[in-house]
């Protein structure tokens, strides 16, 4: 070998780049199956961010009126499809359009986002 140092030390940098590429979880606790769970509520938080959104809903339903937390596409997916964020303001009443948690519990993935005003992206 020419370079042992040197492959040890590339060996080592590989490896410690490998460990924030597992860091981004994976969807499989969303029911990505269900596709038309639509879920009415009023926006407390909307923030399209990258990689994902974060929308929070205030629901009212058999359960009682809570808040409850979405993650959503990327800020890049919405701007494509239209949706600016100025048009999604706290207090606002949308429907999303998400695909459920797998164990049941409140929140989901969302698929899309239906205005109140009925444009849908």
């Amino acid at each position: 070998m020419r370079h042992p140092v040197r492959r040890l030390l590339s060996i080592a940098v590989a490896a410690s780049l490998a460990g924030p590429l597992e860091a981004h979880h994976s969807a499989a606790q969303f029911d990505l199956t269900i596709r038309d769970n639509e879920v009415e509520g009023i926006v407390r938080v909307f923030e399209p961010a990258n990689p994902h959104t974060r929308i929070v809903l205030e629901i009212t339903d058999e359960k009682g009126t809570r808040d409850v937390e979405f993650e959503g596409h990327s800020r890049n997916n919405y701007f494509r499809s239209g949706l600016r964020p100025d048009m999604v303001q706290p207090g606002d009443r949308v429907t999303l359009i998400a695909a459920p948690m797998r164990d049941g519990s409140d929140g989901g993935y969302v698929l899309g986002v239906i205005l109140a005003d009925g444009r849908q992206f």
